[in-house]
């Protein structure tokens, strides 16, 4: 138990912010909604963590999700069971650092924390708002933290951080105030409600409004439509976990057996009987304790009205706005806001030209696996506000020494493009690994580069780098690029592993204007070798692996390859070859002698 005898130091441990105060804001301009109305003074309740720097530029602010509130970290007493919600993120040394970064988090504008909101005093009337309260959207969220914001005196914040809605007013805030924000980094969002997600929302509505003690939303503090919103609260908790995570947690324990009993009554037939409903049960029940329903009805609308797709000229329009560079994060078993609707965001942004990556965290709890504890996922929220982390640096500080040949390997043909590459020029890298080549091109050529990888790790190695990455499957990921997207792409050492390489060569030819590619040579007189005297594969410090212990390859060989684009009408415009040791130019037999091969291939 948090703040008990059990754990005397939880207050002052290492990676705690401690006991923490909430704050008030208080702002007597009149407030004018989007979708129409006005009130005569805002209040935001809000707390903070860390210390502001005399230059007043390592602000993050924290955007909380549906049912969330300002106190996202540290306890209010010592005798707190639980502290904020984003506890295991928000601390000294931890994801989101408070010795480095002043945290701020407020209670949104509409929700019931202590901002205003439904539940609070409408000053004409001297009664409280209810269901008359304005019409609400993300929008009027942000533009009240903006206020926030400005009364601390920072003129812009280092990053905007939020998951579900809080994602999406991380977004909002990154489309309506670019000038604002350096950073932002959108977890579990989406850019517009779906269909589906709009039902689930619906019903959970009809569920308080259909509730008789609701009363058109008139209802006393402290009362109300207790059942209706435990409902609502049921329903949309299945949204936030998956199957799989239900399954693990659940499964069909039950509480009591009752089957074969014909004595019970029919009521308890049909009561509570697995764990799952327990559950689901309990949710509902503390959630009525703490939350408000004209509350609810309010920020679900909200939530289904966004919309970034709206505009004129769409989601490209509103997304062209943004400055900020932007992390978009998904989470594989999310069915509610899917790994694919945060791909989306960060698609467009990458077609517009912008800095954005995309990262998915393989976890099996759901929509609500952002609020779970998870390494990877924390690690890559570190890495990209603060860049490389001790791990990263230490792999980047290697003595030259300590550097294998397979690594010193890895890096051959990065000398060779880096010759070919131009000024300027942009590059998508596919199968970037974690990063090096883009890290290197943007620094010496200021190219516009952006890396893809299936590997999380690497997908991190490029975050840490500031190199944007986007983590996909490569045929994919090119298929949702338009012609000429690129100058350059290039295809260093991925090729091998592609199922139907031609096709993806052909599509990449039509998103750039040329296609780098380097192979390991399979005709190389060691590996010829090794299967006349052995009859088996070599395995060293470039096929490193037996073949049941790695991934499909393609073996490719120098002829193979020219032969492929001579019979494709391709134009092999550069060639180098390197020979065994990765190093000399081999210009005499190369199909034999040399180790590795690098194209620049087009069409006529």
């Amino acid at each position: 138990m948090i703040g008990s005898k059990k754990d005397p130091d939880y207050l002052n441990g290492v990676g705690e912010v401690g006991l923490v105060k909430p704050k008030e804001f208080f702002d007597d301009t009149p407030f004018q909604f989007e979708r129409g109305g006005e009130i005569a003074s805002i209040n935001l309740r809000y707390e903070t963590y860390g210390q502001l720097a005399a230059d007043k530029e390592n602000a993050i602010l924290i955007c909380h999700a549906l049912t969330g509130d300002h106190h996202c970290a540290g306890v209010h007493s010592p005798e707190d069971a639980k502290p904020g919600w984003w506890n295991q993120v928000i601390g000294p040394g931890k994801a989101i650092d408070t010795k480095r970064f002043f945290v701020i988090c407020s209670n949104c504008l509409g929700a019931c924390q202590g901002s205003t909101g439904p539940t609070s005093v409408n000053e004409a009337t001297g009664k409280t708002y209810g269901i008359s309260f304005p019409e609400l959207t993300i929008g009027d969220m942000v533009f009240a933290q903006k206020r926030l914001v400005k009364h601390l005196g920072i003129e812009k914040l280092y990053a905007v951080v939020g998951g579900s809605m809080g994602g999406m007013q991380a977004l909002q805030w990154a489309v309506s105030c670019p000038e604002l924000v350096a950073r932002t980094v959108v977890i579990a969002a989406t850019t517009r409600h779906n269909a589906q997600t709009i039902a689930f929302n619906d019903v959970g509505r009809a569920a308080i409004q259909g509730d008789p003690e609701w009363n058109g939303g008139d209802y006393p503090s402290g009362g109300g439509p207790e059942v209706g919103l435990a409902i609502a609260r049921m329903m949309a908790h299945i949204t936030y976990l998956s199957g799989k995570g239900m399954e693990q947690k659940f499964g069909r324990s039950r509480r009591e057996q009752i089957d074969g009993d014909t004595t019970k009554s029919i009521e308890a037939h049909f009561g509570v009987e697995f764990e799952v409903e327990s559950y689901l049960r309990h949710q509902g029940k503390t959630f009525v304790n703490r939350f408000d329903a004209n509350t609810y009805l309010h920020l679900t609308k909200a939530l289904d009205r966004f919309d970034l797709h709206a505009e004129k000229g769409g989601i490209e329009q509103s997304l062209s706005r943004i400055k900020a560079r932007t992390l978009a994060v998904g989470f594989t078993s999310d069915w509610l806001y899917t790994p694919q609707q945060n791909r989306e965001i960060v698609e467009t942004l990458q077609c517009l030209g912008k800095d954005a990556s995309y990262a998915e965290i393989d976890h099996d709890f759901g929509h609500d696996s952002f609020l779970l504890k998870s390494e990877r996922f924390h690690r890559l929220i570190q890495v990209f506000l603060e860049g490389a982390d001790q791990k990263e640096l230490d792999r980047q500080s290697a003595r030259p020494d300590s550097i294998t040949r397979t690594e010193a390997k890895k890096e051959a043909d990065f000398r060779v493009i880096d010759k070919w590459v131009g000024q300027g020029e942009s590059v998508l890298d596919l199968g970037c690994g974690r990063g090096i080549l883009l890290e290197h091109l943007a620094k010496t050529k200021q190219v516009r580069g952006l890396g893809v990888d299936i590997d999380i790790e690497k997908v991190i190695g490029c975050v840490s780098r500031t190199a944007p990455v986007y983590q996909g499957d490569v045929r994919k990921t090119l298929a949702g690029f338009p012609d000429d997207s690129f100058d350059w792409i290039v295809f260093s050492r991925t090729m091998e592993e592609l199922n139907n390489p031609s096709e993806v060569i052909e599509k990449a030819l039509q998103v750039a204007k040329r296609v780098v590619v380097s192979f390991v040579n399979h005709g190389y007189w060691r590996n010829r070798l090794h299967y006349f005297l052995n009859g088996s594969r070599i395995i060293n410090d470039v096929y490193d692996k037996a073949w049941h212990e790695r991934a499909p390859i393609n073996p490719i060989a120098i002829r193979d390859f020219e032969n492929f684009c001579r019979d494709r009408n391709l134009v092999l415009r550069r060639r180098v070859c390197l020979g065994g040791d990765w190093k000399t130019h081999c210009r005499v037999l190369p199909n034999l002698l040399a180790g590795v091969a690098i194209y620049e291939v087009g069409r006529d």
